[in-house]
């Protein structure tokens, strides 16, 4: 059996680790697994090749899963999740009377002093805590705009416990572990943006946040995020391609490894089916 790895041009020298660990992990159990960049595939010319049995999507784009999905091939994260997960706006609004989030208006409908200062600015595509602005009066709300011309952006009320937030760990749509993220200095708190990292137990409410979302989209590997208003959590976004480097600084347990079991079972029970 063999299938493909797809990454982004963007993030494929960075996940290098994650890269070896699957081919190899896939090698042992006897498939091959070839890493192809999203931006360099034709799918002309993938259609005059074999079918792989099975894809594994960390490109963030999901045209490619919808292509493969159509032809029957297994698609490790789906193409709905692909779809929702990396389009803010769609996100919130497919997961609208779910769970909880802050005061959302996209761009087009957002008018400009609806919501008291400060104020947050995303790009719908951004990840790892880019293209996200923080506006503090009405010069900075002009800056975040311009910052994201051209781009499809939204604006979210300000939560009132800034500076920390949650990232849930899921593998086979169950909870693996979740990590707290902190930082003194930035209401972005972002591992790679120089935050602190933690493990953080889920508490019962927090739990029944999680299984929610996941009862209405279903993940093989990914992340939850969520932030805090009031106290609570309330939901942030979702990473599809999600990365494993807090969860091996602050837990032994090795994703890779446990996500290339989970793939394996899958594999073969799908295409046994």
């Amino acid at each position: 059996m063999f299938g493909y790895l797809i990454y982004s041009e963007e993030d494929i020298q960075k996940n290098q680790f994650f890269i070896q660990k699957l081919e190899s992990g896939f090698h042992q159990h006897g498939m091959k697994l070839e890493t192809l960049i999203y931006e360099k595939i034709s799918l002309e010319k993938l259609q005059d090749n074999p079918l792989p049995d099975f894809v594994i999507n960390r490109s963030r784009f999901c045209d490619i899963s919808f292509f493969f999905e159509e032809q029957g091939v297994p698609v490790f994260n789906s193409g709905l999740l692909t779809k929702v997960a990396n389009d803010k706006l769609s996100c919130y609004q497919f997961l609208e009377n779910i769970v909880p989030f802050m005061d959302t208006k996209s761009s087009t409908d957002y008018i400009s002093g609806e919501f008291s200062y400060p104020v947050v600015f995303k790009s719908c595509s951004g990840h790892g805590g880019s293209e996200v602005f923080l506006a503090s009066n009405a010069s900075d709300e002009l800056r975040a705009q311009k910052a994201l011309s051209g781009k499809p952006y939204l604006v979210q009320r300000f939560s009132n416990n800034p500076g920390k937030d949650v990232r849930v760990y899921i593998l086979g749509n169950k909870v693996v572990a979740a990590v707290l993220r902190t930082s003194p200095n930035s209401f972005k708190s972002n591992y790679s943006l120089g935050g602190s990292v933690s493990s953080y137990e889920l508490n019962n409410d927090e739990f029944d946040f999680v299984n929610a979302i996941l009862r209405v989209l279903p993940m093989d590997y990914a992340g939850i995020d969520f932030i805090f208003h009031d106290g609570q959590a309330v939901f942030n976004e979702i990473e599809d391609a999600v990365g494993a480097r807090m969860l091996y600084e602050v837990s032994d347990i090795d994703i890779a490894d446990r996500y290339i079991d989970y793939l394996v079972k899958e594999i073969l029970k799908r295409c046994n089916a």
